[in-house]
């Protein structure tokens, strides 16, 4: 499975095109067919799954009790999905929808986050986390709701 770390700035050009960064194309597993599936995700940001790890979290999304909380949320997701091949640039595209929904206009932030990489409007982001001095709560909170499981 790929993984992704690190923050990389980029602009979207006027095609809705973005540059994936080399790190994290050298980090794509080979079963991912240089293919993301990019999706809307919580707080108004965009995920971008490689192809076999999209596969992996839609087997979840599958076996979730179908609820009408559930269903909500397969309607709203697949809504917004598109597979982007890399392209000889190394670029993957955003549609509008997708645009709209991050806020993306021209700046964006990728940050690695393991499996995915997520895709931020760059002012959004730092908003976002703030001035991260609520860091040490949100590692601690975090461990102790793991440790609930």
């Amino acid at each position: 499975m790929s993984r992704f770390r690190g923050s990389y700035e980029y602009s979207v050009d006027e095609k809705g095109r973005v540059n994936v960064p080399a790190k994290f194309r050298k980090a794509l597993n080979p079963d991912a067919d240089e293919t993301f599936v990019v999706v809307r995700a919580p707080n108004n940001c965009l995920r971008a799954y490689p192809l076999d790890a999209w596969s992996e979290f839609e087997d979840e999304l599958d076996a979730r009790p179908q609820t009408p909380q559930t269903l909500k949320l397969r309607r709203q997701l697949y809504a917004s999905v598109s597979d982007s091949k890399l392209d000889s640039q190394g670029r993957i595209s955003l549609t509008a929808l997708q645009m709209q929904i991050s806020g993306i206009d021209k700046k964006l932030i990728l940050v690695g986050q393991g499996p995915y990489i997520e895709l931020w409007d760059i002012t959004r982001y730092e908003e976002f986390l703030g001035d991260g001095d609520d860091f040490d709560e949100a590692f601690f909170q975090s461990a102790q709701e793991t440790m609930k499981k």
